[in-house]
C-alpha cells in the first residue's frame, strides 16, 4: 500500500493572527483522517523529511541536537512513549520488544535497542528515533516547580535555535515573541497543564518565500544569510508554514514531549480557495507592526499582499 499523502492543515481560518496556547484535545478531526489520531505523521513526504534531518546533522550535529540535564527517567519514559506509539500506529512497520532491561523497536530485518544512559548531556536512543520520524522533538523537564527544555532534536526550525533554547524556562524560549507577554504570566499554569493533563494539540503558522524545512537562523557554510533567511517575495511566490504541535505529558517522570510536524500550504491551494485567501488576508492584516517583524514579513511586506491578491 502506497503511504498517504501528508495531512494539510489550514490554522489561519479564523482570520486572525493571535498569540495564545490554543491548546486542543489530541484526537480532534480536522479532516485528515486517520492521520489526526497519530503523534506521528509517516506519510509519502517522509523520505524529504529523513534526508533534511541527515543532511542538517552532518553539518553539525549540536547545530541541531541538544540534551540539558536530561534525567534518565525521563529519557527511558520518553523511549516508551516513542515507541510504543510507533508500534501501535504503524504495526505494518514497526514492532516493540524487550532486550533485557532496554526497550527496543523493530523495522522490518532492522533491530534498534535503546538504553537510557543518563548522561543528562546527549541521548543517543532519543537522537536514533527523532530520525525515524518526520517531526521534530523537544523535552521540558519540570523539578521543584523549576522547568527547562532537557532536550531539543530540531532539524526543520523556523527561524530559531536549538543551542540558544537548550536548558532555558518555558517562559525564556518564549520571550521573543511579541505578545507572549500575557501567557507567560500564567506559564507555570501552563506547564502544569501540558506535563499533567492532556494531551494536547496546537498549531504555528507564519508565510515563507520557499518550502524549505530548514530555516535555522545561521545558513551552512557556503549558502548567503539573507538568501538563507528568505521571506522574499519579489519572485511572486509564498507558501503558508505550519507547525502541528502534539504535547504530551509523562507525570510521572515530571515532563512533557512535543512534537513538531513543519508542513506547508502552497499559494497555489491558497489562491484557489476563495476562503483560505481571504482569512490569510485578513490575519496578516491584522498582526502588529512587532509581529510582522519578527514573523520576518515587514521587509517584504508590500510584494506578500500584492501575491495574495493574485
Amino acid at each position: 500500500m502506497d503511504p498517504p499523502a501528508p495531512a494539510i492543515y489550514t490554522p489561519w481560518t479564523k482570520g486572525i493572527y493571535e498569540v495564545a496556547p490554543a491548546l486542543r484535545p489530541f484526537g480532534v478531526d480536522f479532516g485528515n483522517g486517520a492521520a489526526d489520531q497519530r503523534l506521528f505523521q509517516i506519510d509519502s513526504e517522509f523520505e524529504r523529511y529523513a534526508e533534511n534531518k541527515r543532511t542538517a546533522l552532518r553539518e553539525r550535529r549540536g547545530k541541531y541536537a541538544r540534551a540539558f540535564r536530561l534525567s534518565r527517567e525521563v529519557e527511558r519514559a520518553t523511549i516508551e512513549l516513542i515507541v510504543t506509539r510507533l508500534a501501535t500506529d504503524y504495526p505494518e512497520r514497526f514492532s516493540a520488544a524487550w532486550e533485557g532491561d532496554h526497550r527496543a523497536l523493530l523495522e522490518g530485518d532492522k533491530q534498534w535497542v535503546l538504553p537510557a544512559n543518563g548522561r543528562g548531556n546527549e541521548s543517543a536512543a532519543l537522537d536514533l528515533l527523532a530520525r525515524l520520524v518526520p517531526e521534530d522533538l523537544a523535552i521540558v523537564s519540570v523539578e521543584d516547580s523549576v522547568d527547562w527544555v532537557s532536550y531539543l532534536h530540531l532539524c526543520s526550525p523556523s527561524h530559531w535555535a536549538a543551542e540558544e533554547k537548550i536548558g532555558r524556562s518555558f517562559f525564556d524560549v518564549h520571550e521573543p515573541i511579541p505578545g507572549f507577554e500575557k501567557i507567560n504570566r500564567v506559564s507555570s499554569g501552563l506547564v502544569d497543564a501540558m506535563v499533567n493533563k492532556g494531551p494536547w494539540v496546537r498549531f504555528v503558522w507564519g508565510v515563507e518565500s520557499d518550502d524549505r524545512l530548514n530555516h535555522h537562523p545561521e545558513p551552512p557554510p557556503g549558502f548567503d544569510q539573507e538568501e538563507w533567511d528568505g521571506r522574499r517575495f519579489e519572485g511572486g511566490r509564498f507558501w503558508v508554514r505550519t507547525e502541528r504541535q502534539i504535547v504530551t505529558g509523562m507525570p510521572e517522570v515530571g515532563a512533557a514531549l512535543f512534537t513538531i510536524r513543519v508542513g506547508f500550504v502552497p499559494d497555489t491551494v491558497v489562491l484557489a480557495d476563495e476562503m483560505l485567501q481571504t482569512s490569510l488576508l485578513r490575519a496578516l492584516d491584522s498582526m502588529s507592526p512587532e509581529a510582522r517583524r519578527y514573523k520576518g514579513l515587514a521587509k517584504d511586506w508590500d510584494r506578500l499582499r500584492a501575491a495574495l491578491d493574485g
